[in-house]
């Protein structure tokens, strides 16, 4: 009999940078491309062409993971891609199974919360040690399930065995799920990507040790594009006249408890367009 096959991603959120932690909670990804570079360092000399002897150089853990979202995990992921959370309850006494968890970056010297990923593929797993998300693309379409797709930095790849996964039931959010409001006002959008990146340092690495002391953010970019229709002029003249506009992208899900429901908002309070064009239809007749 042929032993069982299993794929999966799972999140283990880590209490220190360097220590492993067990996955707590799994996900089944669309795409996994994730590798160690760990190039050998090479002893030359003016007497030979060839290398005369190597030694382990630096290692550094990238990649790219595809997903798409639904209530459970992605906070994990925004805590990778954000560093710190707060959280409350907003009603305790009515829905004590309900909390609120507001992300925010990082500031400059504080340190970003770190995962160990967890990759299952058919019969072996990889541990990536101390993730954090160099920068997460979501992605929305009319009749489409929301994507996201994030790119990752690792502090180095252990073996594992496999675990036994068990994945979300509450549902994946969908185009039908979504709102977006653009400074305030609801807007009718075909196309939404929105990109958050970290810029992340892969390079600080010190004398005495193969891998990263830490993890060393760069400035933090946002960035996007939409396909929207306008009723009016009103965001082309704030084009126009380089004004700053505002955004807001919720995600509804199902109930919770007591009326509460599985959120995602997305606050964007200063945007400014770059770049604007327009598609014009001309229409014949013979």
């Amino acid at each position: 009999m042929a032993a069982e096959m299993s794929r999966y991603l799972g999140l283990g959120k880590e209490q220190a940078f360097g220590e492993a932690a067990s996955p707590t909670k799994f996900i089944d990804p669309l795409r996994i491309d994730v590798s160690a570079e760990k190039p050998p360092i090479l002893r030359r000399s003016i007497a030979s062409r060839f290398p005369l002897d190597k030694a382990s150089g630096n290692v550094v853990v990238t990649g790219e993971v595809e997903f798409q979202v639904e209530p459970i995990t992605i906070g994990d992921f925004l805590l990778m891609l954000f560093g710190k959370v707060s959280t409350s309850q907003p009603d305790p006494s009515n829905a004590p199974s309900v909390y609120q968890h507001v992300f925010t970056p990082c500031e400059i010297g504080e340190t970003p919360a770190t995962y160990t990923l967890e990759i299952g593929a058919d019969h072996a797993a990889r541990r990536i040690v101390s993730t954090i998300l160099e920068s997460m693309k979501l992605e929305l379409a009319p009749g489409e399930y929301v994507s996201a797709t994030v790119s990752i930095v690792g502090q180095k790849e252990e073996q594992s065995s496999l675990s036994t996964p068990s994945f979300p039931q509450t549902g994946f959010w969908h185009s039908g799920n979504a709102s977006v409001t653009l400074s305030g006002v609801q807007a009718e959008l075909q196309a939404l990507s929105i990109e958050i990146n970290n810029n992340p340092s892969t390079d600080h690495h010190v004398i005495g040790s193969r891998y990263l002391p830490r993890h060393e953010l760069g400035e933090l970019e946002v960035s996007g594009s939409m396909d929207v229709r306008f009723m009016d002029r009103s965001q082309l003249d704030s084009f126009l006249n380089d004004e700053e506009a505002s955004m807001t992208i919720k995600l509804t899900g199902g109930e919770i408890e007591g009326g509460y429901n599985y959120e995602l908002v997305i606050e964007l309070p200063r945007i400014v367009y770059s770049a604007w064009s327009g598609e014009v239809l001309i229409l014949g007749v013979e």
